[in-house]
């Protein structure tokens, strides 16, 4: 039987003994599975891309919306019409457990150390969105690049170019150019 390697999930307050180990399900994923939905997930290896597929005929790419590395914890819920909207793409093959949020509904209920955790999980994310949405607000293309290359380097390391370009909001062409600019 596999087990995680619940060092990497180590900055969230987990208790290594904890219930929420017990319930988690593997899934060895390449860039062709598709996750099931409302579920958090615990990703141990590889990178994922959370998207929004584009309807807008003008623009030719889908729109990212985050990217997912070794550690990092998320969710993948389908409850509003909002989230059923995202897409969470492999964009290579890892290693992903994932425990139902019914169960993890539960477990907030019972455990004050649950709960805790749940609070820095989304502190971290609200602070994460909040910048974001000023950069995506205040800041030119050139300068979210030299962010990500300062601040997210795993971004620019481990995500192909035409999935930053998008997540920047500019075509690839244009993220090479800027990338040619600072070279």
């Amino acid at each position: 039987m596999e087990k995680i390697n619940k060092h990497i999930f180590s900055k969230y307050p987990f208790d290594n003994h904890g219930e929420i180990w017990d319930k988690l399900v593997p899934v060895n994923f390449t860039k062709r599975t598709v996750f099931p939905k409302d579920i958090l997930c615990f990703l141990e290896k590889g990178t994922i891309r959370k998207l929004i597929m584009n309807t807008d005929k003008e623009l030719p790419q889908d729109i990212s919306i985050d990217f997912y590395f070794e550690g990092d914890i998320f969710t993948a819920k389908a409850d509003g019409e909002l989230e059923s909207r995202f897409i969470y793409e492999p964009i290579s093959n890892g290693v992903l457990w994932y425990v139902e949020m019914s169960e993890v509904r539960k477990l907030f209920l019972e455990s004050k150390l649950c709960s805790t955790t749940q609070k820095v999980f989304l502190e971290e994310r609200l602070r994460e969105k909040a910048n974001r949405e000023i950069q995506l607000l205040t800041s030119s293309p050139k300068e979210m690049y030299l962010y990500l290359l300062k601040n997210k380097p795993l971004f620019v390391q481990q995500v192909p170019l035409k999935y930053l370009s998008s997540y920047i909001g500019i075509t690839p062409q244009a993220l090479s150019r800027i990338r040619k600019q600072i070279t």
